[in-house]
């Protein structure tokens, strides 16, 4: 059996993720109010233990039919710096042929929260609403292992090769 086969092999094994994640914060950034705008960006505590992220990003320039998404991954050691990788994809691109699988995991994890589910033009608002942390725990633990700390995922989102938005989400992970 060939590495590469072995190595594909492993990725698709289940795994149970021995971890809690919490958000801790969130910051959502338009650079063009006149394109777009952000009414709302908030984390709300369902209990002690699960909060849930809610985004309404209103768009007031339409239809979107070129999407650039960059993700970067990133643990608090004397400030944010990268961790894991950063991917960078065509957001129309990838709906049309979902191939990825590190972009696949990353949009499993909000994909059921939100209307950002079809191909480009994208002619509506986007919004995420209800993001439970479980979605983080459930997609992202299935492939490694965290160790325990403040993270940080740096989202940027661009139009027609224009920087249009950024999204920050941070969060603790606690490993049992």
């Amino acid at each position: 059996m060939s590495k590469w086969l072995l190595v594909k092999f492993w990725l698709t094994l289940p795994m149970i993720c021995f971890c809690h994640v919490t958000f801790t914060n969130l910051n959502c950034s338009s650079y063009n109010l006149d394109f777009m705008s952000f009414p709302t960006c908030r984390i709300k505590a369902v209990n002690r233990t699960h909060k849930y992220i809610s985004i309404y990003t209103k768009l007031n320039q339409l239809p979107i039919v070129d999407a650039r998404v960059t993700v970067q991954f990133r643990r608090f050691d004397s400030g944010y710096k990268p961790f894991l990788f950063d991917l960078s994809y065509d957001g129309c691109q990838f709906m049309k042929n979902q191939k990825n699988m590190f972009v696949k995991t990353f949009y499993k994890t909000f994909q059921h929260s939100t209307n950002m589910n079809h191909t480009c033009p994208y002619d509506h608002d986007v919004i995420v609403d209800k993001l439970f942390t479980g979605n983080l725990e459930e997609e992202f633990g299935r492939f490694i292992i965290i160790p325990n700390g403040d993270y940080a995922i740096y989202t940027d989102w661009a139009t027609n090769k224009v920087a249009r938005a950024s999204v920050k989400i941070y969060l603790r992970i606690l490993n049992k």
